[in-house]
């Protein structure tokens, strides 16, 4: 960091109500956040924001320093903000993506018992399965809604056909993930005035499913992911239904979602870089590298959130306990220190070291799922559609960020 930037986040610092020059913008759209990151990594890496009552943080070196110094920045913010009830579901004590070591790893362990490899492998056959019944379904269209059609509904039956939950209640998670997501910028803690009266009857309505649920699975265990976490055990230990709770609800929102905006983003990507989808249907062997890239270059997720345990320099500048940190996964990946030419789709990329499912101790369970879905998913839409067309004028987001879509119009053409 310049010793410029160092003053400026000093003086930021020790007048916490002075707006910093480079503050977040409001409600910014894709291209102003990139443009943001850009002008942030350049100008002032790591800086208070006012604004937002946090640091900021934007290279790929000081993410990797943040997501992997637990002991400094916690993901555990319940010593300071209290969980509310409505909440209870999303971060309960299972939710081990809110909890340090030394208890965050038995939970991983015991809830890593339940994603076996076996279980893991035997699911891509039924991808392939539920993606071909999907496009299918789509024959004699010449226009889908990608979003509806094809990037929820095929991560939403996956995972809960591996948790065990009846495919015909997937109009049910539907409901209560919008809810969620139309809460997406509520930016925990900050919750806004209304916030008990719209997510919390959601909540707890899902939460009373879930509960019922799992007492079935006791009484009637399967070969399913919510009967494995029923049964994990390590030195002794099982979880409690509280934890699984936390943990399935984790698996339906942030699992699911993060898939679907995936499969979403790589039409987005690919009808914005019409040569590398050519290069793509030209060889297939390809598509692993794709997706890959598709996750550095339009990540599923923006940042991370964390707390300061204690008082730190670290990152170069003085920060003190109790502060909080967001840093910036969508920046980190695009740092020209880590990729050359960052803002450049490129499904040659070597070395594709992206911080799209995050990174240390709680790099995202799920990737490895996602992963197989996307590479699955790609293939038999180049198989079923020889081109498509994106009407992005028309495409509908959750967010202002335009990170997670909610309806995507395309316009495909078979033969």
């Amino acid at each position: 960091m310049t010793t410029q930037t160092a003053e400026v986040t000093a003086e930021a610092d020790q007048d916490a109500e002075t707006p910093h020059p480079l503050a977040q913008p409001a409600d910014a759209d894709a291209a102003a956040l990139l443009d943001w990151f850009a002008r942030a990594r350049s100008e002032a890496p790591v800086f208070w924001d006012a604004t937002r009552f946090a640091w900021q943080v934007f290279s790929y070196a000081d993410y990797n320093t943040v997501s992997t110094n637990p002991q400094l920045f916690s993901s555990d913010f319940s010593p300071v903000f209290p969980v509310p009830e409505e909440l209870a579901l999303l971060m309960g004590p299972g939710t081990f993506g809110g909890i340090d070591p030394p208890r965050h790893g038995p939970l991983r362990k015991l809830v890593s018992q339940a994603f076996t490899p076996r279980r893991m492998a035997a699911l891509e056959p039924r991808i392939e399965e539920i993606t071909r019944r999907l496009l299918a379904d789509l024959d004699g269209r010449t226009e889908i809604d990608v979003v509806t059609d094809l990037a929820y509904p095929l991560p939403v039956t996956v995972i809960a056909e591996l948790l065990g939950v009846p495919a015909e209640d997937q109009d049910l998670f539907r409901e209560w993930v919008d809810v969620i997501l139309n809460n997406e910028g509520m930016e925990y803690p900050n919750l806004p005035d209304d916030f008990a009266e719209t997510m919390g009857p959601a909540i707890k309505e899902w939460a009373a499913y879930l509960y019922a649920k799992i007492a079935e699975k006791r009484e009637r265990p399967a070969d399913d992911l919510m009967s494995g976490l029923i049964e994990s055990e390590v030195d002794g230990r099982r979880l409690t239904d509280e934890e699984i709770v936390n943990i399935v609800a984790l698996l339906l929102t942030a699992g699911h979602i993060s898939s679907a905006t995936l499969l979403s983003n790589l039409f987005i990507v690919l009808d914005r870089h019409p040569g590398a989808q050519a290069e793509l249907r030209a060889d297939r062997s390809l598509i692993p590298a794709a997706v890959e890239e598709t996750l550095r270059f339009r990540s599923p997720f923006n940042n991370i959130f964390r707390l300061l345990k204690e008082d730190t320099d670290i990152l170069g500048v003085p920060m003190k306990a109790g502060q909080m940190v967001v840093a910036w996964s969508q920046s980190a990946n695009r740092d020209p220190l880590q990729f050359p030419e960052p803002d450049t789709f490129d499904v040659h990329r070597s070395a594709n070291k992206h911080m799209a499912f995050g990174h240390g101790i709680h790099h995202c369970l799920g990737a490895f799922l996602a992963r197989m879905e996307a590479k699955v998913f790609l293939n038999l839409v180049f198989d079923a559609y020889s081109s498509f067309t994106v009407h992005h004028d028309r495409a509908e987001f959750y967010e202002a960020d335009q990170l997670t879509a909610r309806h995507l119009p395309v316009s495909v053409a078979r033969g």
